[in-house]
């Protein structure tokens, strides 16, 4: 009768490894296809993070323009003045000689 018991408990014992083999297949698993997920999701984030800097770029350039149109219109804007005063001036003098 002991032989018995011995290959009951030899039996249980497979059984129970055999059952934390699966489960542990099962995690294996389960962490590949998270890490898989995961990367898919990162790669997403870098695809986005690079229109983020492409468009920030753009908009570098664009401020950049517009601050050398914003230069130009400033310069333009004094040397009108200057003109204006220039004539103004010259509007005074003719008035005196009249």
């Amino acid at each position: 009768m002991s032989i018995w018991v011995v290959a009951v408990i030899v039996v249980v014992a497979i059984a129970i490894l055999a059952l934390v083999a699966v489960f542990a297949q099962k995690a294996k698993r389960r962490r590949e296809i998270e890490r898989m997920r995961l990367r898919e999701e990162a790669g997403g984030h870098r695809q986005e993070a690079g229109l983020h800097a492409s468009k920030a770029d753009e908009h570098e350039e664009e401020a950049h323009q517009a601050e050398l149109e914003a230069r130009e219109a400033a310069e333009r804007a004094e040397r009108e003045r200057e003109l204006a005063e220039h004539h103004g001036g010259k509007a005074d003098d003719l008035e005196q000689k009249l």
